[in-house]
């Protein structure tokens, strides 16, 4: 009978090695997947405002700021231009502006991540950074 006890006692023991490296190996993936998930997001936030930046450079150099924005296939919804890009998102909004000495395009470039879920249903929109932008042009004498 005391053979008997010692393999329980030996399986148990088993058992709870097994236990303790099924725990370990969860909390690992459960950590790599939130790296993976972070690595991702960063380079869609890069990705994103590199766009951002051209698109502020454009405007900056355009004498028609709704036309170029055209061109770059934003489209006007609600007063602002957007134009999605696979995770992201690039909103554009502003105006002309009227000054003493002449006029001004003052606004922003925002650009917002399209969250999503396990099932890759969309959530809320999170906004990633916002740039602003101001183009002035003289007035006539």
């Amino acid at each position: 009978m005391g053979n008997n006890n010692r393999s329980n006692v030996l399986l148990v023991e088993i058992l709870i090695a097994v236990l303790f490296f099924m725990l370990s190996a969860t909390v690992l993936v459960q950590v790599f997947v939130t790296a993976r998930n972070l690595t991702v997001r960063a380079g869609v936030e890069t990705q994103a405002l590199s766009e951002a930046q051209n698109v502020a450079e454009a405007i900056y150099a355009a004498d028609d700021v709704d036309a170029m924005l055209e061109s770059m296939d934003f489209r006007l919804y609600h007063n602002a231009w957007t134009r999605p890009s696979g995770d992201y998102t690039i909103y554009v909004e502003g105006g002309e502006v009227d000054a003493e000495a002449g006029t001004y395009w003052h606004g922003s470039v925002k650009a917002f991540y399209q969250n999503r879920n396990v099932n890759q249903a969309r959530q809320e929109d999170e906004e990633l950074f916002s740039l602003t932008c101001t183009r002035y042009r003289e007035g006539e004498a």
